[in-house]
């Protein structure tokens, strides 16, 4: 059986993409392993940058395997969950094209995977360059954690209350997380009707399955800020995100289905509060004004309170304050990528 299955959707990826192919070839531990990448209608040279890659010496001599498939543009979820169905691996994990992991990622992750059997997922720290900056996340107190949330284990830690701590950091990303792939298709994947956020459903559903481990050491890099070369490139880039924003009850919807109560818990009410502050930031970028307020109405209470989230829970209760936060919040984003 192969150890790890990697899951890559690629879409133009093929300036940058063999740094992420080298990573993961270079990986520590002697796993077996497959990629399974999905190009999704790509109009560059990846397939054949991916071609190379295939009846490359490095390739065998790692005991990695390459499988392309390709299909119509119709997004990352749809291109993941082509490779989920694929995935031979007892253990699955994502990673877009232009990041890449450290070389001790599959030594680290399995190790935790293989010594706590009643744990669906681990994810690790990462560093991440966006167009704001370069930051780590989850950040780890000098001491380690002293919170009853989470609990010191062999390799890590053991998160006890997945919603308020993944609620108050957003820690998961895909690139940051081995999990079980058994876990990941009894799951169905990702919500293919989810254009943005949808990862951030896929860690709150996954949850209801089981417990999340937490490695702290850095060993994903996110380098998706070095791909964005302008500014009208990085508006086109986000006003597609801001359009599909969609609201939080249809975004909460199959974790309500699968646990009814779930909305009445405290803990889901923190991580709600955190996807809900996004998703209204991103409504109202879109000139959603009317819509956006009703969530920030609705939602704000929970809201995360960093500079925006204040903003937000001041501006809701007035349609004056809301429009100017909007036009204010527009510009601002106009104005980010120089």
């Amino acid at each position: 059986m192969v150890g790890i299955s990697v899951v890559i959707p690629v879409y133009n990826a093929g300036a940058f993409i063999n740094k992420c192919l080298d990573a993961i070839i270079a990986q520590e531990g002697g796993t077996s392993y497959e990629i399974i990448l999905v190009d999704d209608g790509s109009t560059d040279n990846s397939v054949e940058v991916i071609r190379q890659y295939q009846e490359s010496k490095e390739l065998k001599e790692s005991g990695g395997r390459i499988l392309l498939m390709q299909q119509m543009n119709a997004g990352p979820s749809k291109a993941r969950n082509r490779a989920i169905m694929a995935a031979e691996g007892r253990y699955l994990a994502f990673i877009d094209a232009d990041d890449y992991w450290k070389p001790a990622f599959f030594r680290r992750t399995v190790d935790f995977m293989e010594c706590h059997e009643d744990c669906i997922g681990v994810s690790v720290q990462q560093k991440v360059d966006t167009v704001s900056g370069v930051y780590v996340s989850p950040e780890i107190p000098e001491n380690g954690f002293r919170d009853n949330r989470i609990t010191t284990v062999a390799g890590g830690y053991m998160i006890n209350d997945f919603y308020s701590f993944w609620g108050e950091r957003m820690h998961i990303c895909p690139g940051g997380a081995m999990m079980r792939t058994s876990v990941v298709k009894s799951m169905g994947g990702m919500r293919e009707d989810l254009r943005i956020t949808e990862d951030l459903e896929f860690w709150g559903f996954s949850a209801l399955y089981g417990r999340w481990g937490l490695i702290p050491e850095v060993l994903f890099v996110g380098c998706g800020a070095q791909t964005v070369t302008n500014r009208e490139d990085w508006i086109k880039r986000m006003k597609c995100r801001w359009d599909n924003a969609p609201t939080v009850e249809d975004w909460e919807r199959r974790l309500i289905m699968r646990n009814p109560s779930l909305g009445e818990n405290d803990s889901y009410r923190i991580a709600q509060g955190s996807v809900s502050r996004n998703l209204t930031y991103c409504q109202l970028l879109s000139g959603r004004y009317s819509l956006s307020r009703n969530e920030a109405k609705k939602y704000g209470i929970y809201f995360k309170l960093d500079a925006i989230g204040k903003m937000m829970k001041i501006a809701r209760h007035s349609v004056v304050l809301w429009w100017m936060l909007g036009k204010f919040l527009q510009y601002r984003e106009g104005h980010r990528f120089r």
